[in-house]
């Protein structure tokens, strides 16, 4: 016999563990847009007649995060969603999640954006490590940096309030540990900079699921029947974050509530370093104008190396 439903007593379909609800069907869909509600309300992601650049990739965090914007956005006739991708060239790959991303945006009556490695610096992801430099760096090293600045640039080609991206629960928390184990835990109060402390050159970020699992995402994502592209890409087995996703998944599993600690520990650690620290001195890149704390940005770094 199926448990009932925590909130309504219907049969339920799915446990969050971390809460110890078990959801049906309706009030998986409910919780989850309630979550994301509060999440933006909370930290004032989104102002009332904001232009806002959802970073859609075909995967199943940003197709969540597209059909919960449109949503939530019905109530604010002034805003104005604008769906793009960042196309890094992958063969085989980015081609099937380019479907899946148009076919949820076609759903939801709006048009995607999309813009591409090779138009932006005249190289894809594949030519990059097909010719890869003598500093040896990795696929995911190049790609998170170039699609960091291409995100940028086309929010502000796009004349972009705010960009908002689907990075979920388990990913900031992996990105907190990925910092500690680095030895970069100043960047640990960079990542959780508001909306208000942007920094003059960057369209402001914001992370609308930054409160939902990874499981909560699949459960409605499933249950809404959305769109998505589920096989990883053929780099991401080069990826650091890897081995910590293996070891916060398996710290989750048998002490419920460990990323919330995660990222409880991070919000304190960024707000004592915001006190006393001067986090960042930003200046403008000598190659491209854009906004830099050294002469030369890393985008452009990066580039003179493939050149040469």
């Amino acid at each position: 016999m199926c448990p009932q439903c925590s909130k309504c007593e219907q049969p339920a379909v799915y446990l969050r563990r971390y809460t110890s609800e078990a959801l049906c069907k309706v009030c998986i869909v409910k919780t989850t847009e309630e979550r994301v509600r509060r999440t933006i309300n909370r930290n004032k992601m989104l102002l009332e007649n904001d232009r806002i650049a959802v970073a859609v990739s075909g995967g199943k965090d940003s197709a969540v995060l597209l059909e919960v914007l449109s949503r939530i956005e019905r109530d604010f006739p002034g805003a104005e969603i604008v769906p793009f991708t960042i196309d890094e060239g992958i063969r085989g790959y980015r081609d099937e999640a380019l479907k899946a991303a148009r076919k949820l945006v076609d759903s939801l009556g709006m048009s995607l954006e999309v813009r591409s490695f090779k138009d932006l610096y005249g190289v894809t992801l594949d030519e990059i490590v097909s010719s890869r430099n003598e500093k040896g760096l990795g696929a995911c090293s190049y790609c998170g940096v170039l699609r960091r600045r291409a995100m940028n640039d086309v929010a502000r080609g796009l004349h972009a309030d705010v960009v908002a991206t689907g990075h979920n629960l388990d990913d900031e928390a992996q990105t907190v540990v990925m910092n500690v184990m680095r030895g970069d835990g100043r960047r640990i109060a960079r990542m959780n900079r508001s909306r208000s402390e942007a920094l003059e050159g960057f369209v402001p970020r914001v992370k609308p699921l930054s409160d939902l699992s990874e499981r909560d995402i699949v459960a409605y994502a499933y249950h809404m029947g959305l769109p998505y592209h589920d096989i990883p890409c053929p780099y991401s087995n080069e990826a650091f974050r890897n081995d910590l996703r293996v070891f916060l998944n398996q710290m989750e599993y048998k002490r419920p509530g460990t990323l919330f600690a995660v990222m409880h520990s991070a919000e304190g650690i960024a707000e004592l370093l915001q006190k006393g620290t001067e986090l960042d001195k930003t200046g403008t890149c000598e190659r491209c104008g854009a906004p830099t704390a050294s002469t030369i940005c890393k985008t452009c770094e990066m580039l003179d190396d493939l050149r040469e």
